[in-house]
């Protein structure tokens, strides 16, 4: 370890300080003899107020002087840079786009995880995954170049019920999807073939979610928000850089929980039955288990589930995965009954350590409203919110989606959700929430 920068002043301050409560004891004693033998201590008790006073002062200099240090030497996040989905390299002259072949797959994923705003539901793997969870139409096309390199992708999922409507998302479940390209020719012509697929479904409207605004010319929605905190490489700079009221919440819950882990499959009943129950609370459809369970297979090593107990019983839950330097997770839930206990803040704090240890870069919270309670929260943590910039293929005329939970023709079916016996919850939600974006 390196030498410690010395803090001007600071040396010169103790010095005097410790002199300063010498004479103070030196007084103090000179103070209580002239009051055992009679003598007037007048002067001398003067003198000590005198000095007390200036110790006073003294010892708030000093702690001004080390909390200055501390908070230049603290840990703060970097601003955060969002890459560009759709690049400005130079464009082959013969672009062909066609839905990816089986033998392409994996040439698919390398350029994914090569693109730089790739995020780790843009994989052929996602797609396969909703088509083999859902059943739901899927196709993922592929941009190739005239030597038949790939140089843009775009996944798309067919999302179709008679009670919320036939549309196309990229990608629905998920905070992220959209185009990834090379150029911006490369990614018309992608959207033009999505454009399309639609039609010749009969689809309402296409939707893209993207992290940053691409500039595609197309309607679009930013009403919802991502927090994105970068992180350091050590986990006691993340705490060191926490307000002391956070760190007094994560204390709080740290002495109330006893038991917590990490893992994988083998705690999917515990994440289960602690997420069936709070999506129950919030009146929203809950996604089977099997839906968890294809995913954590789906993603392997890159996806783990968190519990943490109390008394034994698991009353948090989490879902994390990791891609190309950033944890995201998608999914949280506490029993409501436990909030008390500042349980969330515990939990949240052990992925946050975790995606440390990992060697990741960034934690991305996921998305919420402007006005919701949950922004408070994940801002909270030091984190950065970063507009979502959803855009549409819409027909002719048509006014942008309203399918979400703030539409008014939704609040009766939440309200009623809301007092089903959970396991009535758990039974209809899946069947439900898989035509829900």
């Amino acid at each position: 370890m390196g030498m410690e920068t010395p803090i001007p002043g600071l040396e010169a301050s103790k010095a005097r300080l410790d002199e300063l409560k010498s004479d103070k004891g030196r007084l103090s004693r000179l103070v209580g003899e002239a009051r055992k033998s009679g003598t007037n201590a007048d002067e001398l008790i003067a003198e000590l107020q005198q000095v007390s006073s200036e110790i006073k002062q003294l010892q708030k200099q000093v702690k001004q002087q080390l909390n200055g240090a501390q908070a230049q030497n603290k840990w703060t996040p970097k601003p955060i840079t969002i890459p560009p989905a759709v690049g400005n390299t130079t464009m082959a002259q013969a672009i062909a786009v066609e839905p990816c072949a089986d033998s392409d797959i994996h040439h698919a994923e390398a350029y994914v995880a090569r693109h730089p705003a790739a995020s780790v539901w843009h994989r052929p793997c996602i797609s396969s995954f909703i088509s083999k969870t859902y059943g739901h139409n899927t196709r993922y096309l592929c941009a190739y170049d005239d030597v038949g390199g790939i140089v843009g992708v775009l996944p798309l999922v067919q999302l179709n019920s008679r009670l919320f409507g036939n549309f196309l998302v990229s990608m629905p479940y998920f905070n992220y999807g959209g185009v990834l390209a090379d150029h911006p020719d490369i990614a018309q012509k992608l959207i033009g073939e999505g454009e399309k697929w639609r039609q010749q479904l009969g689809a309402g409207h296409l939707e893209m979610r993207f992290c940053q605004d691409n500039k595609l010319g197309l309607p679009q929605r930013t009403d919802k928000v991502t927090f994105w905190l970068p992180l350091p490489s050590k986990a006691k700079d993340l705490w060191d850089s926490f307000q002391p009221k956070l760190r007094a919440q994560i204390r709080r819950g740290e002495r109330e929980m006893n038991g917590f882990a990490i893992g994988g499959a083998d705690l999917l009943d515990e994440f289960y039955r602690v997420f069936a129950i709070n999506m129950r609370d919030l009146g929203t459809p809950v996604y089977g288990k099997e839906f968890f369970r294809n995913l954590l297979d789906t993603l392997g090593g890159q996806a783990w589930l968190v519990v943490a107990r109390i008394d034994g019983q698991a009353v948090g839950c989490a879902f994390l995965t990791g891609y190309k330097g950033r944890m995201e997770i998608p999914w949280a839930s506490t029993l409501r009954k436990y909030n008390h206990t500042s349980i969330n803040m515990i939990m949240y704090w052990k992925a946050l350590e975790f995606a440390v240890q990992q060697g990741f870069e960034v934690f991305d919270f996921g998305r919420c409203s402007h006005d919701a309670g949950t922004y408070r929260f994940k801002q909270q943590w030091g984190a950065q919110p970063l507009t979502l910039h959803w855009d549409y293929l819409l027909p002719e005329g048509e006014a942008l989606p309203a399918l979400n939970p703030n539409n008014p023709k939704f609040r009766l079916l939440i309200a009623v959700w809301q007092r089903l016996p959970v396991w009535v919850a758990t039974l209809l939600g899946p069947h439900i929430v898989k035509a829900l974006p």
